[in-house]
């Protein structure tokens, strides 16, 4: 066997090993979702997005098309509070991200972990 078609077939037995990993890692959109940790809201708006990390949820557990709301720990001010059109779930992360509209990173999300499925 030449070297050539030696490093092909490692490369090709690599690739088709590592895909599976690949693939379970990508978000995907799920209806109900629950979690245990609140990370951040993150609220853009024409390209300029401000993060707010010290934040409370009404909530531990949503579906799609309720409504949530963030509060502001340190002032008691409500941040955000929308109808929720998308909840992405990262399996090997355990993470969600639920967002006022159904663009990945658009709009209003709010970042939590320790999530699962409902």
């Amino acid at each position: 066997m030449s070297i050539k078609s030696f490093l092909n077939l490692n490369l090709t037995v690599f690739l088709f090993s590592s895909l599976p990993s690949v693939i379970l890692s990508n978000p995907v959109t799920v209806k109900a979702a629950e979690w245990t940790k609140i990370d951040n809201v993150k609220q853009c708006s024409e390209g300029n997005c401000n993060t707010f990390k010290n934040i409370e949820l009404n909530t531990d557990t949503i579906e799609l098309g309720q409504d949530i709301s963030v509060v502001n720990v340190e002032t008691g001010s409500e941040i955000a509070t929308f109808q929720v059109k998308i909840i992405r779930y990262g399996r090997m992360v355990k993470m969600c991200w639920i967002g006022d509209t159904e663009g990945v990173n658009d709009g209003t999300y709010i970042t939590v972990k320790g999530c699962k499925q409902k």
